[in-house]
């Protein structure tokens, strides 16, 4: 045992002596970590200790080390929360969403993905909780999904899950999200990065649609109006276009780039 450490420390390692199993471990580390003395040679300690942590985290189990845990994609964008334990994912993922995941004081509470859907002015995006022990096969799901909520406390939490994310090679666009973050902003930031627009369908002599149909920033009238029509080739017409036209209406061609909120009404022949 280190010289100069804690009983806090000591009993931790007690506990990472004892563990029997990889959550065990990775729960006693960090406790370690937290605990591991401040001099210079704490610092050193703290180095090993998370050297250990990273190894142990992306060690990949026997049972789990040839295939992935795959959740089908519903609504319309596939969003993983992520961060470290008692960080507050469980609480984001209930507060957004219909979730009811189980909510304690206890680390590592969350021992599969949690799902719940959010809606963001009529989108739907598919929030997935991941567990805070990073197994590979959990996290095999981030690698798919469209974007990351990175959840923590301290920064020191932040560090870590970004050095998690690097050991698994995920890059996702992601946002940074406090216990005191505003839900309407989180949703907006979402909506931001993920690089989308939401276009609202008519029909001529009809109202707007009141569910968007989202798409990627760029997409031209002729993107849409394939989605709409399968015979678009050979039937398109001209289509007409409010909000981000010149003028309510404006006739367009099939090259006109649409952008968010815009109001859409296709007319085929």
């Amino acid at each position: 045992m280190p010289t100069n450490v804690t009983i806090h420390y000591a009993k931790a390692q007690e506990k990472y002596i004892k563990a029997k199993t990889r959550e065990e471990k990775i729960a006693a580390l960090e406790e370690m970590i937290k605990e591991a003395p401040s001099h210079k040679g704490g610092e050193n300690l703290r180095k090993e200790l998370k050297q250990r942590l990273a190894r142990l985290r992306q060690k990949k189990e026997a049972s789990t080390s040839r295939r992935s845990f795959m959740i089908p994609k519903k609504g319309d964008a596939q969003i993983c929360i992520l961060g470290a334990t008692q960080s507050g994912k469980s609480t984001l993922l209930s507060k957004l969403t219909n979730a009811k995941p189980k909510i304690t004081s206890h680390a590592y509470t969350t021992e599969k993905p949690e799902i719940g859907t959010c809606d963001y002015l009529g989108v739907k995006f598919q929030m997935i909780e991941i567990p805070s022990t990073y197994r590979p096969v959990f996290m095999s799901i981030a690698h798919c999904a469209d974007a990351l909520v990175l959840v923590y406390n301290k920064k020191e939490e932040l560090k870590e899950v970004r050095e998690v994310l690097e050991g698994f090679r995920i890059q996702k666009p992601f946002i940074e999200v406090s216990r005191d973050e505003d839900l309407d902003t989180i949703k907006e930031k979402l909506w931001e990065i993920l690089g989308m627009i939401k276009i609202y369908t008519k029909e001529p002599g009809k109202k707007p649609s009141k569910k968007p149909m989202v798409m990627p920033k760029g997409s031209t009238v002729q993107d849409a109006a394939r989605v709409l029509h399968n015979d678009f080739q050979d039937y398109f017409n001209f289509a007409r276009v409010w909000g981000s036209s010149k003028y309510p209406g404006e006739r367009v061609g099939p090259e006109y780039e649409l952008e968010d909120d815009d109001i859409l009404e296709v007319h085929i022949t």
